[in-house]
């Protein structure tokens, strides 16, 4: 299989070496993204919406080789939000503790239904605390990769034909990137 096919189409089978390989270069460009949308332009942010396509891909297709339906990859993405969220409150005192300040502020705001004040706050401080931010978002963001990743490679491949395909490396389907 090519990085197209990994990357472009949900339809067919992908074994765990595959999945990792195109889940390992998405992670890496997603993050990349995310930097420039923070330190270049807000444009970046738009550009990393093309990913999530290319995440409900992958995983499809790694789901499919398990037997499943593609569709299964909403808990996926559920589970993510959760990791990610507890992660992020648990890293942002320790990394960045001016912006955890920062953003405690905002949240007071918010709890005292001062929205007049939430919004003032924001538009004064909005790029100081996204850059403030950055490292806890990061880090957060490779944790939770990291754990959503292992957890599809671990997936039990269907050694059998299925109704996506037969299994990679056979009928044809390579194994690896082209």
């Amino acid at each position: 299989m090519d990085v197209q096919t990994v990357l472009l189409s949900p339809k067919g089978r992908i074994g765990p070496r595959t999945f990792l390989r195109g889940f390992i270069l998405l992670t890496g460009g997603y993050m990349l993204m995310q930097l420039g949308e923070i330190f270049i332009a807000p444009v970046f942010g738009l550009l990393s919406l093309g990913f999530i396509y290319m995440y409900v891909c992958v995983f499809s297709k790694r789901l499919h080789d398990a037997g499943q339906s593609g569709w299964l990859y909403l808990l996926f993405l559920v589970g993510y939000i959760v990791v990610n969220t507890i992660i992020t409150m648990v890293l942002l005192p320790m990394l960045t503790p001016h912006a955890y300040e920062m953003y405690m502020e905002f949240f007071g705001y918010v709890m005292n239904g001062d929205s007049v004040s939430a919004e003032n706050f924001m538009q004064e401080n909005q790029f100081v605390l996204a850059r403030a931010l950055s490292p806890t978002l990061i880090a957060s963001f490779l944790l939770s990769s990291a754990v959503l990743g292992f957890v599809g490679s671990r997936l039990p491949s269907d050694p059998d034909s299925n109704r996506y395909g037969p299994p990679p490396g056979r009928g044809g389907a390579s194994q690896t990137f082209s």
